[in-house]
């Protein structure tokens, strides 16, 4: 069996599994290719390209509204732990007045979050599509933009890079969910036993992180391309299981409906989450 996925950064359960064996052991080939931007990922999944992206869970209200026809089906991380990055001259949210802000889409996934916490601090800031996690900290460190949200293991390079930590957006949306892996709605009976194949062992490698201490958990991260202080984060941030956390769909409902950004017709939670690949597990 075969699956082929885009993601920004891998999550943890996927990295724990390569390292332990679980994709062979299960007869999976997964092919994991990293995406520049949400829009590559849509594309992906619509032209058939890809089978799975893990990405910001607040990316499907926009999908579905486009015509995807796609749901989360688990989430692979507890949190994402974003903050505020920006050049060394900004030392407040207050300094990014006319500032340009690199976001990966400037209607959906974690630009809601910049979007929310601007508009909170009185800040009028000018949002510029540049792409994923990687080409935001390259815009931020050539000057192409004056700040971005950043999380591990790009946040950490930012620091290295004399880049200035402005804000924390777990501490100011404590319930903030972390990234989905998302899927075509309908799909051939071969792609739904290879996606329920791919999560079990993905929920396998969720108990296997149960058994590690967090020092060795954050080593095999390390042995993943993870600065430490960045693995030590994302190993904190791992799930304790695969399930999609109703709280954290209902706060990206709350910051839509403060910006106005609720999809017309948008149809509720069941238009964004299918459990039912899990509930075969």
């Amino acid at each position: 069996m075969s699956l082929r996925q885009l993601v920004f950064v891998p999550p943890v359960p996927l990295l724990v599994a390569e390292e332990l064996g679980l994709l062979a052991a299960a007869g999976l080939d997964v092919e994991t290719r990293r995406t520049r931007s949400s829009a590559e990922q849509l594309d992906a999944l619509r032209s058939g390209d890809a089978d799975a992206v893990v990405t910001a869970m607040d990316n499907v209200f926009v999908w579905n509204q486009l015509g995807a026809d796609v749901r989360i089906v688990a989430q692979v991380e507890r949190t994402t732990s974003l903050a505020v990055y920006a050049a060394p001259e900004r030392r407040a949210l207050a300094d990014l007045h006319g500032a340009r802000f690199a976001v990966d889409a400037y209607a959906n996934g974690f630009a809601i979050i910049a979007r929310t916490l601007l508009a909170r601090a009185g800040v009028e800031a000018t949002f510029v599509e540049v792409g994923g996690v990687t080409e935001r900290l390259d815009a931020l460190v050539t000057g192409a933009a004056d700040a971005t949200l950043l999380g591990p293991p790009l946040d950490k390079l930012a620091e290295r890079a004399g880049l200035v930590r402005l804000t924390s957006a777990n501490e100011v949306f404590p319930a903030l969910p972390g990234q989905g892996v998302v899927v075509r709605a309908t799909r051939s009976a071969q792609e739904t036993a290879t996606l329920t194949a791919y999560l079990a062992v993905l929920a396998a490698a969720v108990t296997a992180t149960e058994a590690m201490g967090d020092d060795d958990g954050a080593v095999l991260l390390e042995q993943h391309g993870f600065p430490s202080d960045a693995a030590a984060t994302a190993w904190r941030t791992r799930p304790r299981s695969l399930a999609v956390d109703p709280g954290g769909l209902g706060l990206l409902e709350e910051l839509r409906e403060h910006l106005d950004l609720i999809p017309p017709g948008y149809a509720g939670r069941a238009a964004l989450h299918d459990g039912a690949l899990l509930a075969r597990l």
